[in-house]
């Protein structure tokens, strides 16, 4: 890899959010990261999404692809009884 501590990730998904935003990442014990996960709010919910890492080779450039995978919707429901 490099001595570098962080990376370039490139997160490739649907909607507006994280779709094509580039992202910079932490090495984890040397490798790129598995999974990202990102938390965010948008109209008083918040989500989370996550990417998992693409295909990578040895001569794959910056920034690094991650793939969508899914979203969870972590705001519990406003159901009046």
């Amino acid at each position: 890899m490099t001595d570098k501590s962080t990376y370039q990730a490139e997160l490739i998904g649907p909607g507006v959010i994280g779709n094509n935003e580039v992202v910079e990442l932490s090495y984890v014990e040397g490798a790129y990261q598995d999974l990202v996960e990102l938390t965010f709010e948008v109209a008083g919910a918040t989500s989370v999404r996550t990417w998992a890492l693409g295909e990578v080779g040895p001569d794959t450039l910056e920034p690094i692809p991650y793939t969508f995978l899914s979203e969870v919707d972590q705001t519990p429901p406003n159901v009046e009884n």
